[in-house]
C-alpha cells in the first residue's frame, strides 16, 4: 500500500512539473529568453520522476506479488482454520451425544438414588418405630428391673440424627430377644428397691416374667406390688398390698403356696392402685361438712341400735299364750291368769294386765282401760322414730350445702385462675360431690331403718289392739256364764 501511494504522488509531480513546463513556454516565448538553469532543474525533475515511477512500479509489483503470496497463505490457513472449525465440529457433535449419553445415565441414577434414598428412609422410619415401640416396652417391663441402663442402648439410637446402621439394627433385635427370653422366666433374688417413703430399702424380690413383680421388705416384712421406675432406672414399691392379697403374697414367697395375684395389665392395674385415693382420703376431700353429715349417721346408727334392740325383745307372737288366757278367763280362774301375764314382758302382756285388773268394770269403762293402757305404751314404742324420721331429712340437705359450697369454691377458682387447669378446679368439685355421696349414703339407710322400725311398731300396736278385743271378749263371755 505504502508503494501505491508514493506511485501516485510521483505521478501528481510530473503533472504538476508538466503544468508549470507549459506555462513557462508559454512565457519565454513572449520575452524569448530561456535561461540554463531552468532547463536543467527540468531534466533533473523529469529523471527524478522517471526513476521515482520505475522504482514506484517495481515496489507495486513486489507489493502485488506479496498480496498475492499473503493471499495464498490466508487461503490455505482459511482451508486449515475451516478443516479444524469441521473437526471440532465433529467432536462437538460426539460430546454431545455422549453428554446426552451421561444425562440419561444421570437421570437414571437419580432414580435409583431416589428409590434407594426411599427405602433407606422407610428402613430408618422402621428401625426409629421399632426403637420407640421397644423403649415403651422395656420402660415398662419388670425385667428392666434386673438389669439397670438396659433402656440406655435404645435411648442413644433415637438421640442420633444419623442413618441406624446394623449395628443398632442388632442392639434392637438382641433387647427384644432378651426381653421375650427373660419374659418367660421366675426370678427370684435379693435386691434393693425404692420403698413407699421413697428410701431405698433392701428385700426379697420375684419377677413373675414380664407380668408382676412382688417384694416383701427385710424391715417390716410388708409385701406388695412393684414396678420398673425409668426416671430413677429402678425398682418402685407402688402399693401395699391388702390383707387378703398380702397374705396370699407372704405364702407365695414363703413357698406354701403356689396361688398368686397377678397383674396381667403390665404395671397399668398396680399403679392405678397406688394413685387411687383410701376412704379417708376421700372423706378429708369432702370439706368440714362432712363431720356433721358422719355426726347424723352416728347418731342414727346409735338410735337405731337401741330400737332394734328394744324391739327385738318384744315377742310379736302371742297368740299360744293368749289362747291360754281365754281359757283361763273362761273358766273362771282370773288369779292364774293374771300371775300368767304378770310373768311375761311386753306391751301386749302389760294391756292384758291392764285389762284384767279392771276386769269386774263395766264394758265402756274396759275398753277405756285398754284403750288407755295401749295409749301409754305407744311412747315407748314410738320412741326415737321421729328423730330418726328428722335425721334422714337433715342428712342429704347438708350433702347438698356440701355441694353448693363446692360450687362456689370451684367458681371462685375458675374466676382467679381461669378455667385452663382442671386441677385447680378438683377441690371444690371433690368437696361438692363426696359430701353429696356421704349425705346420700347416710340418709338411704336411716329411711329404710325408719321405715322397718314404724312397720315393726304398727305390727305391736295391732297386736295389742287385737288381743285387748280378745281378752274384752273373753271377759264379757265369763260374765255372761257366771250369770
Amino acid at each position: 500500500m505504502r508503494g501505491k501511494i508514493r506511485f501516485y504522488v510521483l505521478i501528481c509531480l510530473l503533472l504538476i512539473c508538466l503544468l508549470l513546463i507549459f506555462t513557462g513556454t508559454f512565457a519565454v516565448a513572449e520575452e524569448m529568453t530561456p535561461t540554463v538553469q531552468k532547463s536543467s532543474f527540468l531534466q533533473e525533475t523529469l529523471v527524478t520522476v522517471a526513476r521515482e515511477e520505475t522504482a514506484a512500479r517495481s515496489e507495486n509489483q513486489m507489493t502485488r506479488a506479496e498480496i498475492k503470496k499473503v493471499r495464498a497463505q490466508a487461503l490455505a490457513a482459511k482451508a486449515a482454520v475451516a478443516k479444524q472449525v469441521k473437526e471440532i465440529k465433529t467432536k462437538i457433535a460426539n460430546r454431545e451425544a455422549f453428554l446426552e449419553k451421561l444425562a440419561g445415565e444421570q437421570r437414571e441414577l437419580e432414580k435409583k438414588s431416589h428409590q434407594a434414598l426411599y427405602e433407606l428412609n422407610e428402613l430408618a422410619g422402621v428401625v426409629r418405630t421399632s426403637a420407640r415401640d421397644l423403649a415403651s416396652l422395656l420402660e415398662s417391663s419388670p425385667v428392666s428391673g434386673d438389669k439397670p441402663g438396659r433402656v440406655q442402648p435404645v435411648h442413644a439410637i433415637l438421640s442420633k440424627n444419623a442413618y441406624p446402621g446394623m449395628q443398632e439394627i442388632k442392639v434392637i433385635a438382641d433387647l427384644y430377644l432378651d426381653e421375650i427370653v427373660k419374659g418367660g422366666e421366675v426370678r427370684r433374688s435379693q435386691n434393693s428397691f425404692i420403698g413407699l417413703d421413697g428410701h431405698l430399702v433392701r428385700g426379697e424380690i420375684i419377677r413373675l416374667g414380664a407380668l408382676s413383680t412382688i417384694y416383701q421388705s427385710d424391715a417390716d416384712k410388708s409385701c406388695g406390688y412393684a414396678v420398673y421406675g425409668s426416671e430413677n432406672d429402678a425398682l418402685l414399691a407402688v402399693s401395699q398390698a391388702g390383707w387378703r392379697v398380702s397374705k396370699s403374697l407372704k405364702k407365695f414367697i414363703a413357698g406354701e403356696s403356689n396361688a398368686v395375684y397377678l397383674d396381667f395389665s403390665g404395671g397399668d392395674a398396680v399403679r392405678r392402685l397406688a394413685l387411687t385415693p383410701s376412704s379417708w382420703e376421700r372423706l378429708r376431700s369432702g370439706g368440714i361438712l362432712i363431720w356433721p353429715i358422719l355426726l347424723v349417721g352416728l347418731v342414727a346408727l346409735l338410735l337405731s341400735l337401741e330400737r332394734f334392740l328394744f324391739l327385738s325383745r318384744v315377742k310379736s307372737n302371742t297368740d299360744r299364750v293368749m289362747g291360754k288366757i281365754v281359757k283361763l278367763v273362761e273358766a273362771g280362774d282370773f288369779g292364774q291368769s293374771l300371775e300368767l301375764v304378770k310373768n311375761r314382758k311386753g306391751p301386749v302382756f302389760r294391756v292384758l294386765a291392764a285389762g284384767l285388773a279392771a276386769r269386774k268394770a263395766t264394758r265402756d269403762v274396759l275398753e277405756s282401760v285398754l284403750e288407755e293402757a295401749i295409749l301409754k305404751e305407744l311412747p315407748r314404742l314410738e320412741k326415737f322414730l321421729p328423730t330418726l324420721q328428722v335425721l334422714a331429712a337433715i342428712a342429704p340437705l347438708l350433702g347438698l350445702l356440701g355441694t353448693v359450697t363446692g360450687m362456689i369454691n370451684t367458681f371462685q377458682v375458675i374466676t382467679v385462675y381461669g378455667a385452663g387447669d382442671p386441677r385447680m378446679m378438683s377441690g371444690g368439685i371433690s368437696e361438692a360431690l363426696v359430701t353429696t355421696k356421704l349425705g346420700l349414703t347416710v340418709a338411704i339407710p336411716i329411711i329404710l331403718l325408719h321405715t322397718w322400725f314404724a312397720r315393726r311398731v304398727d305390727v305391736i300396736i295391732g297386736d295389742m289392739e287385737e288381743k285387748s278385743v280378745s281378752l274384752s271378749i273373753a271377759l264379757q263371755d265369763s260374765e255372761s256364764g257366771s250369770r
